[in-house]
């Protein structure tokens, strides 16, 4: 897997990203969105900003990951990139058309290149529906093909993911969830999109079956050419599988670059708190463990200055009243008055 480096953009010049300029498959520039929160009957409603201003470009076969704590924002970005919900702010292009104010037949079309494997494999597929009628289900919605077609592309796909033609008449009960995941990942797959958003796809299987499943990611990505949008929160998982890293913190990017520079020379504490409590195999390395005190904040009322600021062991007077820039330092873009370049 290569390690991704920095390129130019016009919009933004420092923004990292693992391909030439003019080859990304998604661009987002400062994706927002925000919501209306009752808080009672009395109450005044509040806004939660879900996502406050995400941007990144992904190329073709490589993996961007997206990482923070529950509450970050993740699964909200995750909806926004396969337009589950429209951006409410922002642009998301797709081969150089912005979807996020596209009509509903360039949605459609949008859609069909975006495919999304969610976190529960037991949760996404309907029980009622055989194995193969699920994963042909996306190709008599979206194409024109016949019956056969159909069922011989479902069984393609079903072999690269593992599943023998067999199956293709079960439910979904008679699998086990790392069988279920692969059921869910065929599906995604099968209308050869260019992009997947995999949103913790190995979080709720068991471990020895995690590895067989990130294993099978890589040969997919390798053999049909799709990038990924990976989220998770678990970095002992985003480093076998990412080229590229952003991380999120109440919404907002805190970090972002190449793989091997957010791992081996994380700039903001926010990062390196999370670096540090990732297991490491070798029983003999030693670690410092950041412990950051105090609970991710009120989305409704988030701090003034850097969101961190209440739980940063770094904090100056400046952080608690201006807000960092993501700007370039080291090898990648960072949120931080105190981070060193």
């Amino acid at each position: 897997m290569n390690t991704p480096v920095p390129h130019d953009h016009a919009n933004h010049p420092d923004l990292p990203h693992v391909a030439p300029a003019g080859a990304a498959v998604m661009e987002a520039v400062d994706l927002a969105q925000s919501y209306e929160v009752s808080r009672g009957l009395f109450a005044p409603s509040a806004t939660v900003k879900a996502v406050a201003g995400i941007s990144f470009r992904l190329a073709p076969r490589s993996t961007l990951a997206i990482v923070g704590e529950s509450g970050s924002g993740k699964s909200t970005l995750a909806r926004m990139l396969t337009m589950i919900e429209r951006p409410g702010a922002g642009s998301l292009r797709l081969d150089e058309v912005d979807v996020a104010e596209a009509d509903a037949r360039t949605l459609r079309r949008y859609r069909g290149e975006v495919q999304m494997v969610f976190q529960n494999p037991y949760g996404s597929l309907n029980p009622r529906q055989t194995v193969g009628s699920a994963i042909e289900e996306p190709l008599l919605v979206n194409t024109t093909l016949s019956a056969a077609e159909r069922r011989a592309r479902a069984l393609d796909m079903m072999a690269r993911v593992g599943l023998r033609p067999e199956h293709h008449g079960r439910y979904p009960h008679m699998f086990s969830g790392g069988q279920r995941q692969r059921i869910a990942i065929a599906r995604a797959l099968v209308l050869r999109p260019k992009i997947l958003v995999l949103d913790e796809p190995v979080s709720a299987l068991d471990v020895s079956v995690r590895a067989q499943v990130l294993n099978l990611l890589v040969e997919l990505q390798e053999q049909l050419g799709v990038a990924y949008v990976f989220v998770s929160h678990d970095l002992g998982v985003v480093r076998h599988m990412a080229d590229e890293v952003l991380v999120m913190y109440l919404g907002r990017a805190v970090e972002h670059g190449p793989r091997d520079a957010v791992f081996d020379a994380p700039r903001h504490p926010y990062t390196r708190a999370l670096l540090s409590a990732t297991p490491v195999a070798d029983p003999e390395a030693k670690k410092e463990r950041i412990v950051l005190e105090g609970e991710l904040p009120s989305p409704f009322n988030p701090p003034k200055g850097c969101p961190f600021n209440p739980r940063c062991p770094l904090v100056q007077e400046r952080c608690r009243v201006e807000m960092p820039p993501l700007e370039k330092k080291g090898g990648q873009l960072v949120a931080c008055w105190v981070a060193e370049g």
